[in-house]
């Protein structure tokens, strides 16, 4: 019996993970710029890419491609014995620390998931996106393709079982966003940070952690810019990006909240409380990145919704 094949379409954010203090279980989802899968049923078992855009020729379309990993995971637990077929349109940079890896994983099962009809829970989604993550950078961690998947902000209590908590977003929060004109592999960015860390350090973060997740709670944008401080994983890897301590100096001399690395970076973050502010921000960033000879893009967003289908029937 034969089936129609119509293509299904799903678009995931680009994220910002880390937040300071919240090193791998910490990210919020954007709103603008993302990755778009579509996806349609096949009769032959098994997952096949046919298509891919966007990333100058630059990622793999096979087995090992973060989308195929991610669909495969998903089939091999909720739908054994199904076949899809991938096309994936990259609108995120590769290597920018906007979630790039988990946006395509991210789109991929939430599409997945509506061409099956599978109505599976967003946790069993993050757990399938995870295994993508795992494939593009040695770690599953979740804190990308959780609010990928989820949006808002969230915080990873657990990976195993997966425990996920939405947290409050201030309605008042803008994002500066500014990612240099280079990549930065996220197993370059991990392979620098400290091996051993001193108790009074963790302790100090953990207290930044708690004082972030309650300034959420309440509201209270400068108590949440506040808590946005890394002593740990900051310092390790801004010699990695020209002109970041210069950028970071700029904006909390100009009024930020906040600034500080988004994920792995090199893209750069920082937080105001109107639009207008985070508009002068960006400005500022791409004044001390391109002094540093790595001028790139920029712009500014609000936290966002997670991923979701974009057109149900496309022939």
């Amino acid at each position: 019996m034969s089936r129609a094949r119509p293509w299904v379409e799903a678009f995931a954010p680009a994220t910002v993970s880390n937040l300071g203090p919240g090193f791998d279980c910490l990210g919020l989802a954007l709103r603008a710029k993302g990755d778009v899968v579509r996806a349609r049923w096949r009769e032959a078992a098994g997952v096949d890419l046919l298509r891919l855009t966007g990333d100058g020729g630059k990622l793999p379309t096979g087995a090992t491609n973060t989308a195929v990993v991610a669909v495969n995971a998903l089939l091999r637990k909720h739908a054994p014995g199904a076949g899809v077929e991938l096309e994936l349109e990259k609108g995120l940079p590769l290597g920018s620390g906007l979630g790039s890896s988990g946006a395509s994983a991210a789109a991929a099962v939430v599409a997945v998931d509506a061409v099956l009809d599978l109505g599976l829970p967003a946790v069993a989604l993050v757990e399938a996106a995870r295994e993508g993550e795992a494939a593009a950078c040695g770690a599953g961690h979740a804190d990308n393709v959780a609010p990928a998947i989820i949006g808002g902000i969230v915080l990873i209590v657990a990976l195993d079982p997966l425990r996920i908590v939405s947290l409050p977003v201030p309605p008042s929060l803008w994002i500066a966003i500014y990612t240099p004109g280079f990549s930065l592999p996220t197993a370059d960015a991990r392979a620098v940070l400290p091996r051993a860390v001193a108790l009074g350090d963790v302790v100090q973060h953990a207290a930044r952690l708690g004082q972030l997740v309650h300034a959420l709670h309440i509201g209270d944008l400068a108590l949440l810019g506040e808590a946005i401080t890394d002593d740990i994983v900051e310092p390790a890897r801004a010699p990695l990006i020209p002109g970041y301590l210069d950028a970071k100096a700029a904006c909390c001399e100009a009024g930020a909240l906040a600034c500080s690395i988004s994920g792995a970076g090199p893209t750069t973050f920082a937080l105001a409380s109107d639009r207008g502010r985070a508009e002068a921000l960006v400005r500022l960033l791409d004044e001390a990145f391109a002094a540093a000879g790595v001028a790139g893009a920029g712009f500014v967003d609000q936290v966002g919704a997670g991923a979701r289908i974009t057109s149900d029937v496309l022939h």
